[in-house]
């Protein structure tokens, strides 16, 4: 009899991660069902406070195969219970679409790179119910870790950013010709009008981060005239989200993983610890759109400030040369975008990336001692989000940064 254990840090186990469970994933992953369950180990995996919509898990199985000695497998469980404070998840499809990218959209991606890259783990098991769960590999056990999202990533981290988005981005657009249909159901990102309902989470919680971010700004000297156009900004708050996502014609078009940040790339080392590879992870939020989306989201959430205040030209021309090689190498016909058309699509983005400096980087700038009870949950208590939204704009990293992005949106002429 396969025995199930949970370790005491799991408050509520769930149910529905049994031994028939497991095996059906097992199999999956090992392509045979000539298999035999011995045990099952499930931890948490992820340090609290760093998942806001789902719970991590990692399931340790141990099992023999005919003529096999005992081995163990490593899983990496996602689990998005239903919740009310999640309820924006259902209006966004972000289950369907996470299970579309990793079932379908990738695999035909890494082909067409000739399976020369990685964009993602592999997805072994998905349910609906009882509540939405994903089964991956745990790409640990290949030397993938995350990189510090406190500190920031350096040049080296990000031009492999630059270089493996540019992959992904350019074979989206290539895989868009042969199938012009797979990225209908990509129309919602995380600044669609659904996710933004008045009532809703999400606009609740860049609300918050809104006011924080003027009261801030308004507090520091020399700051007065932008800190009365943030004013001005919020006063049409929602409109202006909506419209910093929505599409505009003729803009170049390409998959975006849409939550592109420090916690959703891992990263592989050499013995100098210098980053060699890179695998995007989290793909609920993906959407069909212009490239300027992930580039200003990544910009304004992952560098650090002296890596965004020197090297973004260098960045996007890292990501132009990959892109146009990419396309090429391909040899689809698929227009190749000059690099002032890459430019074009990051400016004309820009509201993205003011809308990533104050709606997501406060939250990853804190300090891991301060996010530890950083949940949905947490969050619909009034007192305890007033609190959080102002300890979130106390970091000084993100003070740093917004004494320097701000009057870049400025001239960009986002807050006008």
């Amino acid at each position: 009899m396969c025995s199930v254990t949970f370790d005491a840090d799991v408050v509520a186990p769930p149910k529905h991660l049994d031994a028939p469970f497991f095996e059906e994933v097992l199999e999956t992953a090992l392509r045979t069902a000539r298999v035999k369950l011995l045990s099952i180990h499930i931890r948490i995996g992820s340090s609290t406070g760093e998942n806001y919509c789902s719970q991590i898990y990692r399931a340790k199985v141990s099992f023999k195969r005919p003529d096999h000695p005992e081995q163990d497998i490593v899983f990496i469980v996602k689990s998005i219970p239903h919740l009310d404070s999640v309820e924006f998840i259902n209006d966004l499809q972000v289950y369907l679409k996470e299970k579309m990218t990793y079932y379908e959209i990738l695999p035909r991606l890494e082909l067409m790179m000739q399976c020369k890259r990685r964009f993602g783990p592999k997805l072994y098991q998905c349910i609906k119910q009882p509540e939405n769960t994903l089964v991956f590999e745990d790409l640990g056990q290949l030397d993938f870790v995350m990189a510090s999202r406190e500190e920031g990533l350096n040049e080296d981290h990000c031009q492999l950013v630059m270089e493996r988005l540019a992959e992904f981005h350019a074979t989206s657009m290539a895989l868009a010709v042969l199938d012009p249909h797979i990225f209908d159901t990509y129309t919602d990102g995380m600044l669609s009008p659904r996710g933004l309902e008045k009532d809703s989470f999400l606009m609740q919680f860049f609300a918050g981060n809104g006011k924080e971010l003027h009261r801030l700004v308004s507090s520091w000297p020399g700051f007065e005239r932008i800190a009365g156009k943030i004013g001005k900004y919020m006063e049409n708050h929602r409109s202006n989200l909506v419209r910093s996502q929505a599409p505009l014609e003729k803009e170049i078009k390409v998959l975006n993983h849409g939550d592109l940040w420090v916690n959703n790339m891992l990263f592989k080392y050499d013995a100098a610890k210098r980053p060699q590879d890179l695998i995007l992870i989290d793909f609920q939020l993906s959407v069909w759109g212009s490239p300027g989306i992930d580039l200003n989201y990544f910009f304004y959430t992952s560098l650090s400030l002296d890596v965004l205040r020197h090297r973004r030209p260098h960045l996007l021309r890292c990501y132009h040369d990959r892109l146009a090689k990419t396309l090429l190498d391909l040899d689809l016909g698929v227009p190749v975008p000059s690099y002032d058309q890459i430019l074009e699509e990051v400016h004309r983005r820009e509201a993205y990336g003011f809308f990533a400096s104050y709606g997501i980087f406060p939250t990853i700038s804190q300090d891991k001692t301060q996010t530890a009870d950083n949940n949905l949950e947490s969050f619909k208590d009034a007192d305890f989000a007033k609190q959080k939204f102002r300890q979130m704009f106390e970091s000084r990293r993100l003070a740093e940064t917004l004494r320097y992005s701000l009057p870049h949106f400025e001239r960009a002429g986002v807050l006008d």
